[in-house]
């Protein structure tokens, strides 16, 4: 999937446009306010990097951070239905201005989809 998506360089503008909409849409607040305090840089590295092995890439994140361990990583914060469902909003708006094929769009957000539900409730 790495190489239908277009590779890194789509990736990395994804979560550019990702955070961007996260920092900006007043929907998307509460899942913001998840990153209070934290640099919203490493937070898009780490997704960058991350996504690059999971579409079947280079290993980035294993290679700088070791096993991705979602849930454990995840526990600090809050994610509750209200965070997921502005996770997901933002993610969709990032890949609705992507040039990702659309049927792959659909495929990564029923993927994400499944991710966010694993993680609701790590702090709800």
């Amino acid at each position: 999937m790495y190489e239908q998506i277009g590779g890194f360089e789509v990736i990395d503008k994804l979560v550019d446009d990702f955070y961007s909409i996260m920092s900006t849409d007043p929907y998307a607040q509460d899942c913001m306010a998840t990153h209070s305090g934290r640099d919203i840089r490493e937070s898009a590295e780490k997704l960058k990097f991350f996504l690059s092995g999971w579409t079947g890439g280079p290993q980035l994140y294993m290679e700088k951070y070791g096993h991705p361990r979602l849930r454990m990583r995840h526990f600090p914060f809050t994610i509750g239905v209200k965070e997921a469902d502005q996770w997901l909003y933002c993610m969709r708006k990032a890949l609705a201005n992507s040039p990702i094929h659309p049927g792959i769009q659909e495929q990564l957000m029923q993927s994400f989809e499944q991710v966010t539900e694993m993680l609701k409730g790590t702090r709800d």
